[in-house]
């Protein structure tokens, strides 16, 4: 016996539960003393594809695919019961419980919904923390998985997630139980009977630390509680928080108005349902936040928030704006600032940026070409530009770079022409650019690299063309 599988199971269970899920699998092989570490790991984890894959092949290959589900299903379900009743016959905890089931290997949660209660149940029993459920259909109408009352009566539970077609019913949501012990909740892609429920269900989970609500649908009125289409349910369209003394990050994505009352908050992330419909958001009161991200928001960040709301963050760390509408100028000032990242928002033309603890700068864009200024600056301070572009602008990028204020913070410029065959005029301009990185008594080249990306199709002809001589090697690098 090698000395490390002598080791106190509880360290061997520590050491597994760092390593990936196909890592831990393989150590089974290892000798029949790590398969019996195997089979008393706590944190279990069912995934169709992973188990089903060691099946052998289906020699028949005009069988019906609803057959082979079947019986992919069945050998599944044995599976995972098995793994399961081993851990109530030997009285073993029971850490983590996940399960993952696509319709392409089975028939999905719904046709196995008696055993996945009893799963469920069982890993209560046995004093489970983290539940991790989540189904992928890929065609056909929508079959939900009802998410058991059994749920609600573990008192362990610590992180729970819920991912695709799983549905929380009202029964559920309507449940006086507190979870006292919940610290992360995550609902992907789920259905809702109620969405004012759901603040409810909150509620009852007085230590939550992270929540995640990201595209989660409510059934309307009209909906059947067997066979659901997307015609049946909308977006949520609003959600309110507060009283949650110990929350942490909010990541709403899909979520029409937020509002959001909690003082130690420090990270928000959002993104509203419809970009082009009116939406609220409203943190105003969480003053210690250290991290922002918005997507997709039209007419919010502009000069005036800038000026008179940003500054009621003083804690603000990192901001990160991607596909945001903004004005034309707008003027950032922060001394905690250390991040800034601007992906693609348009309308912005000139940015003053007054940060002087700012050690990482990102902007990409596509048409619009801003004007930077840094008034005050870190040292440290690497700024990286992402420019995708048609070759025909690419003579605008040296306007661009040289309106960066002041220039030897410019680290990296990715540059990602998106042709199919390089006319003469695309080398041409790629030489003159070469030419002028190289020479401009601007810029400080040995610091500098310029990555350029040629997206096209088989054609390559011209392409040595783009590889720059042995001077520019210093400031070019193709990819």
């Amino acid at each position: 016996m090698d000395q490390l599988s002598s080791l106190p199971d509880i360290i061997l269970h520590n050491i597994l539960s760092r390593l990936p899920e196909t890592d831990v699998v393989r150590t089974s092989v290892l000798s029949k003393a790590w398969l019996e570490k195997w089979y008393t790991f706590p944190i279990l984890s069912f995934h169709d594809g992973y188990i089903l894959k060691c099946l052998p092949p289906i020699q028949d290959i005009e069988m019906n695919r609803n057959i082979v589900r079947k019986r992919n299903t069945l050998i599944f379900c044995d599976y995972v019961k098995k793994r399961m009743q081993r851990f109530c016959d030997q009285s073993l905890t029971i850490k983590e419980f996940k399960l993952e089931v696509e319709d392409w290997h089975t028939f999905g949660l719904p046709y196995m919904s008696k055993d996945v209660d009893v799963w469920l149940k069982l890993a209560g029993e046995s004093g489970v923390e983290v539940i991790e459920i989540s189904q992928d259909r890929l065609e056909g109408d929508r079959q939900y998985y009802v998410l058991p009352m059994d749920v609600i009566l573990v008192k362990s539970l610590t992180k729970l997630v819920l991912k695709r077609e799983i549905r929380m019913d009202l029964t559920f949501m309507n449940h006086s139980t507190k979870f006292f012990s919940l610290r992360v909740l995550t609902l992907f892609a789920i259905l809702l009977e109620d969405e004012r429920k759901i603040e409810h269900f909150i509620s009852f989970c007085p230590l939550l630390e992270y929540i995640t609500l990201e595209f989660c649908y409510v059934l309307n009125r009209s909906g059947t509680s067997d066979l659901l289409t997307w015609k049946t349910f909308g977006i949520m369209k609003s959600l309110s928080l507060n009283g949650l003394q110990k929350l942490k990050g909010v990541r709403f994505f899909g979520v029409q108005d937020v509002f959001i009352d909690a003082p130690s908050l420090e990270e928000l992330a959002y993104r509203p349902g419809r970009m082009n419909t009116p939406f609220i958001i409203d943190f105003e009161r969480c003053r210690n936040l250290k991290k922002l991200y918005f997507k997709k928001t039209k007419t919010f960040f502009t000069d005036k928030w800038f000026l008179e709301q940003f500054p009621k963050f003083p804690f603000l760390e990192s901001l990160e704006l991607i596909f945001c509408s903004m004005s034309k100028k707008i003027d950032i000032s922060s001394v905690r600032l250390k991040i800034l990242k601007l992906t693609f928002c348009r309308g912005l033309k000139e940015i003053k940026i007054d940060a002087p603890n700012l050690l990482l700068c990102e902007y990409a864009f596509t048409r619009s070409i801003p004007i930077i200024h840094f008034l005050r600056s870190s040292s440290q301070l690497e700024v990286n530009v992402d420019f995708k572009m048609h070759y025909q602008s690419i003579y605008n990028m040296k306007r661009f770079v040289q309106n960066i204020k002041p220039l030897n913070v410019l680290v990296s410029l990715s540059l990602y022409l998106s042709i199919f065959s390089p006319p003469k005029n695309v080398l041409v301009s790629m030489n003159y650019l070469f030419d002028w990185f190289f020479h401009s008594k601007y810029l400080l080249v040995e610091s500098m690299f310029t990555y350029l990306n040629y997206v096209g199709g088989n054609e390559t002809k011209g392409l040595e063309s783009f590889i720059p001589s042995s001077k520019h090697q210093k400031v070019a690098r193709i990819l």
